[in-house]
């Protein structure tokens, strides 16, 4: 079988996980172009790989060689390389948020569609071996009723934020703070476990004065199945990221905590002070980076087969829906119906 031509567009902080799950799919991918603004960085990541390097993105796609490209930039670039990249006929795979509006997020998606192009987003939450685990729990019931939900998403952004050589803590690269960069995750994580969020209030706060963003926010409000939700994102956490995820039923309750061992225990009830741990792999190192490993491979496989990705960009631009709703709240200072 002919192997698909990956062209690699932009080289930033997780493009190593990326280039790992290039690795992983072997069998069905060969990366064939390489692109970034630094040609030096470019250079040396091509020659991994033997492949072709661009300094323009646009040269890039006019490769004949290249019939799938996975866009690693900053926020702001995702839409108009995105569009690109589907007009010239390219599969694409872009990292999250889909875009800076669900408005243009769906004009992606009906450019990909008309084109018959397969479209994702590198949504590592879908691969998170916990998460993975919980979706399982939430189908066999064990829970009962779902009562509430918790999450946290929290780690130091403050190097990038008071470096104003990188676009992290300015407004116009990455279109907003901790809401715009790891909300996300959150709402995608809402949309797929529990149906998606019905209301919400979002307050937001910044610490980092150097920076142009919010770095800390709490989102709260209640899921379409009528059980309560409570999202806090902070970017000035001196501790190693971490994801955390509480759900409680009428049943049982599960707590996942990326940093912790075990990652996750299951209760049933108020004296079972051990719990049930859930036998999820211990990785407070690369949790992360095996997630957006097993994403990139799960696309470039479904790409070779002609399937559908497991991450529809249409839960991704629910995703961004929600952030903008996040920041109408706090803008309004009050709760707003998605």
């Amino acid at each position: 079988m002919k192997k698909l031509g990956v062209g690699i567009i932009g080289l930033g902080i997780i493009s190593d996980a990326h280039e790992q799950g290039m690795r992983e799919a072997a069998e069905v991918a060969d990366v064939v172009a390489v692109c970034d603004i630094d040609r030096q960085k470019a250079e040396a990541r091509a020659e991994k790989f033997r492949a072709c390097v661009y300094t323009d993105y646009r040269e890039l796609l006019a490769d004949p060689g290249v019939e799938v490209v996975d866009i690693i930039l900053p926020h702001h670039l995702h839409y108009p390389v995105a569009k690109d990249a589907i007009e010239a006929g390219k599969h694409v795979l872009i990292e999250k948020p889909l875009t800076l509006s669900s408005a243009t997020g769906s004009d992606l998606i009906r450019r990909a569609n008309q084109r018959g192009i397969i479209f994702s987003v590198a949504e590592n939450t879908r691969f998170v071996a916990a998460y993975q685990r919980v979706e399982q729990i939430l189908a066999s019931g064990e829970l009962g009723k779902i009562l509430s939900v918790r999450t946290l998403i929290a780690g130091s952004e403050i190097y990038r934020l008071v470096n104003d050589k990188t676009w992290k803590g300015k407004k116009d690269g990455s279109g907003g703070g901790v809401l715009m960069d790891a909300a996300p995750h959150t709402f995608y994580l809402l949309k797929w476990l529990f149906g998606g969020i019905a209301s919400l209030q979002a307050f937001q706060d910044q610490i980092i004065c150097q920076s142009e963003v919010e770095d800390n926010a709490i989102v709260f409000g209640r899921l379409v199945n009528d059980s309560l939700f409570h999202a806090q994102f902070s970017f000035t956490v001196q501790a190693p990221w971490t994801e955390r995820l509480e759900i409680n039923g009428e049943e049982g309750s599960v707590i996942i905590d990326q940093i912790s061992n075990p990652v996750g225990l299951l209760y049933k009830g108020t004296y079972d002070f051990r719990g049930r741990s859930l036998e999820i792999p211990y990785d407070p190192e690369k949790w992360k980076f095996n997630s957006i490993v097993r994403e990139v491979a799960e696309f470039l496989q479904t790409v070779a087969r002609g399937g559908t990705p497991l991450v529809s960009p249409e839960d991704a631009n629910y995703a961004v829906y929600a952030v903008e709703k996040a920041y109408e709240s706090v803008r309004l200072s009050q709760v707003v119906l998605l």
